[in-house]
């Protein structure tokens, strides 16, 4: 008998549509054994049928994407691409920090400090500074490579051999962990990193054939000649390139997603493959928390994942909302870490609340002096819970444990909830592993993917086979045609051992409907609610198929609207939060009726920002809400300039949070509630 024929048609309404998959697992319940309802297949059907009438032109930002939560329950369902360095061919030395990371991770926190410019304070100032004051060094010590390409400094930063030199020093004689940022002035032009100052276009950078493009490895050149010095010396390097994209304020960030992947990865070929560089643990450090699925360079690029924090009010507080919001964006794949910081995480405060990151690396100068007294920094140095210089072991000799012959394929990590019809905010990872688990980064294995588990008539649609990178199979643009429960995925590769999925559910809904207005002045959303516009059709439409959230995009007079017939999960308490710059709302209906709505969370002006850079967010108060029942909800969103990012989220009943929350618990509403919507609207 196929695995086809046993769903069953049970799906009670005072339950969710498809229960938890750890709830599941617990109560060790088959999850085949659940099938759609049949009011389930007619709302997703009209889902895709109405939205499709309803949305037209292509977006004018690119279609954002789904999140999964972090890894509960059996931890051996998820493999760990984190287990071995990316880069193919792996020095010893790399091999052995990235062994030491992981078995500190969880355990202590790394102390780190950044360099400052020779021009800025003295060349020794942060260590001097220090030490003096605790008695102690930090472990890790970051530099920048600003000065080894073009700049229009009027004072040069420290001849590029003592900066080599430094982190030479600092790990063969001191024993001590170097690390390097690089503000990249732009290689042609101004020569600066900020947008507002240099034309330079990344999108011809990475163009084969333009002027910019031949600049760009010309920089890359210059810059792998000077740590493959530190190769030939047996150094591992943290390697920190292209920070704070996201926030868009650097060149490397200015013109979006798309190519600054595509130079993250012309950087890592350029250096791993034709310079042979094989001493590098790659670090992404994203300049805020919006739209990461877009701006992530991949699973098969990354070693670590950096935050770089400034909290605005300026507290030392462990950033464990944070924290806990990337780790269930990487699914507990990726070591997380304070790339950059302000204040000091108070290490009494990372232990009580859990903030388990591998390790800080307070700024340079002035940020070191004033955003820390010298009783944070001696009770930061001092604490049992941090890793300091002498705490260290001989990193030289630490041992680790290689990666053997590749065996067997292992996904990273469930595929995520799915609208109908949309791929997920991250693509379906899967791994080639050697037979204890470890992820092998030599070699090319084709690997095709097919649906194993799944209701009649259901498709799998996308690319099905694609060759791994690093070890590692993406799987971007999968979707799934029909609602339902309990679907798995085979992945099968030659001369491999195959792999199942854990369980995964695909809708009921197929997104949420978003519209957009332009030449909408003020900075108010009743700006935009009172607008002649507003009335009349909208500038575009767009289906958010993969979550409730939009990228950051420089706006100036812009207004949207999201809306959509939200079907909970769960029944309980739900609270809703809402992350945006500009003005925003968030309204939900005690049912499917637009006219029933009310307000439940607000941004306004004077709300202040929490978290650097470009984000105010709010939290509703607990709403109750019902499985098996339907309610509207819509978004509302002014930008009268600057970045236009938003997205929501929700703390669940059962204690999960999802930041976004994931479009396939929304469906469009019907023709007829869309026009009561706006009725109300006016």
């Amino acid at each position: 008998m196929s695995r086809t024929s046993n769903w069953s048609s049970v799906v009670e309404r005072n339950r969710p549509p498809c229960e938890p998959a750890s709830r599941t697992r617990a109560q060790g319940r088959s999850r085949a054994n659940l099938r759609p309802g049949p009011w389930i297949r007619r709302l997703a059907l009209s889902a895709i049928l109405l939205c499709a009438i309803a949305a037209f032109a292509a977006s004018d930002s690119p279609a954002p994407a789904v999140d999964q939560p972090s890894p509960t329950g059996n931890s051996a369902l998820w493999s760990s691409p984190a287990d071995t360095p990316v880069t193919p061919g792996a020095s010893a030395q790399a091999q052995a920090l990235l062994a030491f990371f992981n078995d500190t991770y969880g355990k202590k926190i790394i102390s780190g400090q950044q360099d400052g410019a020779a021009w800025e304070n003295q060349a020794e100032f942060e260590m001097d500074y220090i030490r003096k004051t605790t008695g102690r060094l930090p472990a890790l010590r970051s530099f920048d490579m600003a000065g080894f390409t073009p700049s229009p400094a009027p004072r040069a930063r420290e001849p590029r051999p003592v900066v080599t030199r430094r982190a030479m020093d600092w790990y063969l004689n001191q024993n001590g962990i170097a690390a390097f940022c690089w503000h990249w002035h732009a290689p042609l032009g101004a020569g600066n990193i900020y947008v507002t100052n240099t034309p330079f276009d990344i999108r011809l950078a990475v163009k084969e054939g333009t002027p910019e493009h031949a600049a760009v490895l010309r920089d890359l050149d210059v810059i792998a000649a000077e740590l493959k010095k530190l190769q030939d010396a047996g150094v591992p390097v943290l390697w920190r390139p292209l920070h704070e994209a996201n926030g868009r304020w650097f060149w490397w960030g200015a013109h979006g997603p798309q190519p600054y992947r595509e130079l993250w990865r012309l950087m890592f070929d350029r250096f791993t493959r034709y310079h042979k560089l094989n001493n590098l643990l790659w670090v992404f450090s994203p300049g805020a928390s919006t739209d990461l699925a877009e701006w992530y360079p991949g699973d098969a690029y990354v070693d670590i994942f950096g935050q770089d924090h400034y909290p605005m009010d300026g507290n030392n507080g462990p950033a464990k909302d944070v924290f806990d919001q990337l780790a269930a964006f990487l699914h507990g794949n990726k070591l997380l870490a304070l790339s950059e910081n302000g204040p000091i995480p108070a290490p009494d405060r990372l232990v009580s609340e859990k903030a388990p990151w591998l390790f800080f690396v307070t700024w340079s100068g002035s940020i070191l002096r004033e955003k820390n007294s010298d009783a944070q920094l001696k009770e930061a140095f001092h604490h049992p819970h941090v890793l300091n210089l002498g705490d260290l072991p001989d990193l030289k000799a630490y041992p680790f444990r290689p990666a053997g012959e590749a065996a067997k394929l292992a996904f990273t990590f469930p595929p995520a909830e799915l609208a109908v019809g949309s791929p997920g905010r991250q693509p379906v990872l899967v791994a080639v592993q050697d037979a204890q688990g470890r992820t092998i980064r030599d070699g090319k294995f084709e690997v095709t993917l097919a649906l194993e588990n799944h209701p009649p008539n259901a498709m799998l649609n996308g690319t099905l086979t694609v060759s791994t990178i690093n070890g590692v199979a993406a799987f971007p643009d999968l979707s799934v045609s029909q609602a339902g429960c309990g679907y798995t995925l085979k992945a099968a590769a030659r001369q491999l051992a195959g792999a199942t999925s854990p369980p995964f559910e695909v809708g009921p809904g197929a997104g949420m409907l978003r519209e957009w207005w332009t030449g909408v002045s003020g900075s108010q959303v009743r700006d935009l609610t009172h607008h002649p516009a507003f009335a009349a059709a909208p500038a575009g439409r767009e289906m958010l198929g993969a979550a409730v959230e939009l990228p950051c995009l420089l706006r100036t007079n812009f207004g949207e609207r999201l809306r959509g017939i939200l079907s909970p999960p769960l029944t309980g308490a739900y609270r809703f939060q809402l992350v945006s710059d500009g003005t925003s709302e968030l309204w939900l209906s005690s049912d499917q009726t637009p006219g029933r709505k009310a307000r439940i969370a607000e941004i306004t002006d004077k709300t202040p920002y929490s978290k650097w850079p470009h984000s105010h967010e709010v939290w509703s108060a607990p709403i109750h809400l019902e499985a098996g029942r339907q309610y509207y909800m819509e978004v509302l969103h002014q930008q009268a300039g600057g970045c236009s990012q938003l997205w929501a989220g929700w703390r669940r009943p059962d204690a999960l949070v999802q930041q976004p929350i994931p479009a396939a618990h929304f469906s469009c509403p019907p023709p007829e509630r869309l026009a009561a919507a706006q009725a109300t609207a006016e």
